[in-house]
């Protein structure tokens, strides 16, 4: 029955989109995943190893629109609007990977740390209570010979 549906399925994908087609969307989709997870890496390892215990200040996370009354630069505010869009396309990410494959909730994390919003800091520490991304935060540091990060 398995090989009977792979068989059907690989004649209509063959005949509708060709093979060409088919080999570049595997290397295409190979190499966005590679790319990802080298970025994700760099990120991660280029934390602060107390990130995620200094979250008590408020001052932190000042939102676009106090930062554009203050009088600061427009550079800063797109910047900042750089930072918050990056955010979104991370949280949307991970939330497509909690069911394809990825490290879904990693990238959720990191995107969230972006994006300044009230009960941020509540929220990443829901994520951070789940061993599986403690583990997995702290293996890629490792990897890059970078001291674990430390939790509250």
């Amino acid at each position: 029955m398995l090989t009977e549906y792979y068989t059907k399925a690989t004649t209509f994908l063959t005949e509708t989109m060709g093979p060409n087609f088919i080999f570049l969307t595997i290397l295409l989709t190979t190499a966005v995943s590679i790319g990802y997870f080298i970025l994700m890496s760099y990120i991660i390892t280029n934390m602060d190893k107390r990130y995620f215990i200094r979250r008590k200040s408020k001052g932190k996370n000042a939102d676009v629109i106090s930062i554009l009354s203050s009088g600061k630069s427009s550079v800063i505010f797109i910047i900042e609007m750089a930072k918050i869009l990056i955010g979104i396309g991370l949280l949307v990410c991970g939330i497509i990977m909690l069911v394809l494959p990825g490290q879904g909730l990693i990238t959720m994390l990191i995107g969230l740390s972006l994006i300044p919003f009230p009960g941020k800091n509540e929220l990443e520490q829901n994520l951070l209570s789940r061993k599986s991304v403690r583990s997995s935060l702290n293996w890629i540091r490792a990897k890059a010979n970078k001291e674990p990060f430390i939790f509250d």
